[in-house]
């Protein structure tokens, strides 16, 4: 879309908007640039000074959460409410308004973004109120001014939806058309709807055949029911045709043309155009729709997908409140923004059947499983008319707020495939649209690797990150200075590709003066970010130090396992219970963060018995085979909520069970739990910004099941965890697409990170959130090792940390750079290490029975170059530069 599209489509937008607010009534109004309104406001936290301008209410922000309240006001009883707001931000960021009468509570809130800067005219709904109500509003940022100049509450209209007819299910009969593509065949009837999805014979799903359309008439909805429709069906080509027409109560004809055709093998296109000649005021209008289950499995599944929002287990309901309470536990048509990639899938009984579709404005998503909207007896999903774009219906109405202006002889287009298989999970169907749609470009950083590696420098030198040689995780929010050994490790390496003589030295400078603040024996254990590796005892010395405590963190994390291996969550002592909405005491995304841990101490420290068991806990993860990714952020979010980072968890446990036993079965897991997170991933761009493709969304659920609700909100760190987890995997599955997912995910954290010159206190760092639809970035700013590790790989750079299993011999080696020409050599092996990072550092070679022969670059090395540490199993090798090393027993 051009530029100037783009500024049409908001102008018409923004005067949709001002329309419906001059038909609105107002029943509560603060007019904040009048002295006397804006002095019944009150400053009630983290803020240092509030007064009244001729732009109005002035509020000085003096911390990381501030707010103000207003005074009573009473709204008519049962009455829906818009909430218009005028501001001003200098931060921008994300705003909260709660409306209560005794305490103000997450549920009953509302939030929305204010771009820095920039006045924000926003509205947004509220549920019916009464008498006696107050306003807390929080303003954007941790500093610098708000200025409030309107606040006004408006009566909304709010149409009744009908009495959904169920659809009827009759087979298609004699005269029906059939189309097949592979396995999967499609039976028409002569009415709309009437049709019937099958694979290698056995029925999957059927059209919803008793469909509804709705317009705003004079005084009320009207509806016409297309069951009804004078049809006829007709043979184009491979194609099937279905035309038909009606009259509505106000004597418009609509027109409807549906196209079914085959497409790739097992998978079929359905193109939809729906028309009306008589100006009408759309409410709602069925594109597409089917019901997976009807006539065959019923209301029974295994798993169900709604990319961005749902991932569902055996027979669990969508639109739950087991990961998010109140109006965002309604997904049943959501915002389109909050869908990742367009794909909806259900499987049951060794097969699935899913929708793809082409996403646009004018369009919104429905899913139901069970089907409780329409009663069919199975699940149903499908396209709707008008679109959904979180500001014009309440979470998962079917009906919006107000209807979209439908021209005489304008027609409305969708476009969509539905796609079959057979599988044990909806797996396969994500699969199938990869195969189908692709993958997106990854975004263009705009960056060299000198110039990312200034903005990666500027966030560990020069934000409030860094206070002396100490560096925070994140800041604001309450995140202390520490130790940080993985800080020198990422100073060191951007030092030498800055292409600056003077920003080198300081790098070099601080890198020093940071290692000197960590506890040599906690060199591969120490660090901010959420992507480590055991690297700085590899390049600052104290090597069997760390590995000998690497065995001890294994084991002793061994002791929170059950006997049978299973990892028990157990809420902590007057704490939150975040297991309570769960169907189990255990969850696979907790589980695998701690089974990883320990394969990674254990590999570390060469401990063959720690290996075994790290391997024998991990084959007891195989209960969750074909399951949702879930429970891996249990300090905030349920147990029970799909999780991004328990794919990357799961994906990094079992490629190092297959790196250390060359077991199929741990690299076909690793597989299955890589596809599991692309759906956290956005494969589409949801909006027209630059920054879209490839944002990660971390749980489809809520912080303590209420807010933020993080479904549309990416939180890129935890993409990035999962793209590393594919990096370290791809090498072993170089057919799949884990590389350029990877790249996508890391070009896009890149994007999101703040800008140097942006803000001063936040620049090269990594937001914690990101607002799709206004590019604000959200507190709290974290440092840049999480994206660092990543970018290593995006730039094409050697890898900063190598590790390599040699099966035969029993050799596990580590090195701060890049392993290359691997070769066993009966018990022994050979390898080059090449690109460290600094020119003197060491190799760690691990599970060696006895002393070995060692040889660099074909010589005996200096006794001083090599240790043998015995009771360890450890050899560890100083080298100076890129060297082959040979290890013989």
């Amino acid at each position: 879309m051009s530029n100037q599209c783009r500024w049409l489509w908001a102008m018409a937008w923004i005067c949709a908007l001002q329309a419906s607010a001059l038909a609105a009534e107002i029943v509560a109004k603060f007019d904040l640039t009048d002295a006397e309104s804006a002095k019944a406001w009150r400053a009630q936290h983290d803020i240092s000074e509030m007064r009244p301008t001729s732009g109005g209410l002035l509020v000085r922000i003096s911390g990381i959460d501030p707010y103000i309240a207003g005074p009573a006001f009473d709204c008519p009883d049962g009455q829906p409410l818009w909430l218009h707001i005028r501001m001003k931000s200098d931060e921008g960021g994300r705003a909260q308004v709660f409306y209560f009468r005794g305490n103000a509570t997450e549920e009953a809130s509302v939030r929305f973004a204010a771009p820095p800067g920039e006045w924000a005219d926003v509205r947004v709904g509220l549920p019916a109120l009464g008498k006696g109500y107050r306003l807390r509003l929080d303003p954007p940022g941790s500093g610098g001014t708000a200025i409030v100049s309107l606040i006004e509450i408006e009566k909304r209209a709010s149409f009744a939806a009908p009495a959904w007819p169920a659809p009827a299910v009759a087979p298609p009969g004699n005269g029906a058309q059939r189309i097949k593509s592979g396995e999967l065949t499609l039976a028409h009837g002569a009415t709309f709807g009437n049709f019937e999805i099958a694979l290698a014979g056995r029925k999957l799903a059927v059209g919803h055949s008793r469909l509804l359309i709705g317009y705003l008439g004079a005084d009320r909805p009207h509806w016409i029911d297309l069951s009804k429709a004078q049809s006829q069906l007709t043979r184009e080509g491979d194609a099937i045709v279905l035309s038909a027409t009606m009259k509505d109560p106000d004597g418009g004809t609509w027109t409807v043309r549906q196209t079914f055709s085959p497409g790739a093998e097992g998978s079929i296109d359905v193109a939809t155009e729906i028309g009306v000649d008589r100006e009408r005021q759309a409410l709602f209008v069925p594109m597409f729709a089917m019901c997976p289950g009807v006539g065959s499995f019923g209301q029974q599944k295994d798993h169900g997908l709604f990319a961005g929002l749902e991932y569902l287990d055996k027979d669990e309901p969508s639109s739950s409140e087991a990961d998010i309470i109140g109006p965002g536990s309604k997904r049943q048509v959501p915002d389109t923004l909050r869908i990742t990639m367009p794909l909806m899938a259900i499987s049951a009984e060794g097969r699935w059947v899913g929708l793809i579709w082409k996403p646009g404005r004018e369009l919104c998503a429905i899913f139901d499983s069970p089907d409780r909207i329409f009663k069919s007896g199975g699940h149903v999903m499908g396209l709707l008319y008008p679109g959904a774009n979180g500001n014009n219906r309440e979470d998962g109405s079917l009906l919006p707020h107000y209807p979209q202006l439908l021209s005489a002889g304008q027609s409305i287009r969708a476009s969509a495939t539905i796609i079959a298989g057979k599988g044990e999970s909806v797996v396969p169907a994500i699969e199938k649209y990869v195969s189908l749609r692709g993958l997106p470009k990854v975004p263009d950083t705009k960056l060299t690797l000198a110039d990312y590696s200034k903005l990666a420098a500027a966030g560990w030198l020069d934000s409030q990150i860094r206070q002396g040689a100490r560096f925070r995780h994140a800041w604001p929010g309450g995140f202390q200075p520490q130790p940080a050994a993985d800080a020198p490790v990422w100073m060191d390496w951007l030092s030498s590709r800055c292409g600056d003589k003077a920003l080198s030295e300081r790098l070099t400078q601080a890198s020093a003066d940071a290692l000197g603040q960590v506890n040599p024996g906690s060199y591969a254990f120490s660090g901010v970010s959420h992507v480590r590796y055991p690297v700085a005892a590899l390049l600052y010395g104290q090597v069997a130090e760390n590995a000998r405590r690497a065995g001890q963190q294994g084991w002793a994390l061994l002791r929170r396992f059950e006997p049978d291996g299973t990892l028990l969550y157990r809420p902590s002592a007057g704490g939150v219970d975040y297991g309570k909405t769960h169907f189990a005491k255990d969850a696979n995304g907790l589980t695998s963060q701690i089974v990883m841990t320990v394969l990674e101490s254990a590999v570390l420290s060469g401990d063959a018995k720690l290996i075994a068991e790290g391997l024998r806990v991990l084959r007891g993860m195989d209960k969750f085979a074909n399951s949702a990714p879930r429970g891996a952020q249990t300090w905030e979010c349920p147990l029970h909520t799909p999780d991004v980072l328990a794919s990357a968890h799961l994906v990094r446990a079992y490629t190092l069970g297959y790196e250390l036993t060359g077991e199929a079965h741990f690299l076909d897991m690793a597989r299955y739990w890589a596809w599991t997170g692309v759906p956290f991933i956005y494969l589409v761009n949801p909006t027209d910004r630059e920054i879209g493709p490839y944002a990660g969304i971390a749980v489809y659920g809520a912080t303590h099941w209420k807010a933020p609700n993080w479904m549309g909100l990416p939180v890129q760190w935890c993409a990035l965890v999962y793209a590393d987890a594919l990096y370290r995997f791809e090498r072993h599955d170089p057919k799949g697409p884990w590389r350029q997912i990877a790249d996508g995910i890391t070009a896009s954290g890149v994007q999101q990170t703040w800008p140097i010159g942006s803000n001063a206190q936040r620049q090269g760092l990594l937001p914690d959130s990101f607002v799709l639809r206004s590019g604000i970035r959200n507190d709290a700013a974290i440092n840049p090792g999480t994206v660092q590790a990543n970018a290593v790989r995006l730039y094409k750079q050697p890898e900063v940390y190598s590790f390599h299993c040699f099966r035969k011999a029993g050799l596990m080696v580590h090195a701060p750079g890049e392993l290359t020409e691997l070769r066993e050599t009966g018990e022994g092996a050979s390898f080059k290490v090449a690109n460290c990072i600094k020119p003197s550092c060491w190799v760690l070679i691990c599970g060696v029975k006895r002393e070995p022969r060692v040889s660099i670059n074909g010589s005996e090395p200096d006794q001083k170059q090599v240790q043998y540490v015995k009771d360890g199993g450890w050899v560890v090798v100083s080298l100076k530069g890129d060297a082959e090393l040979e290890v013989r027993p």
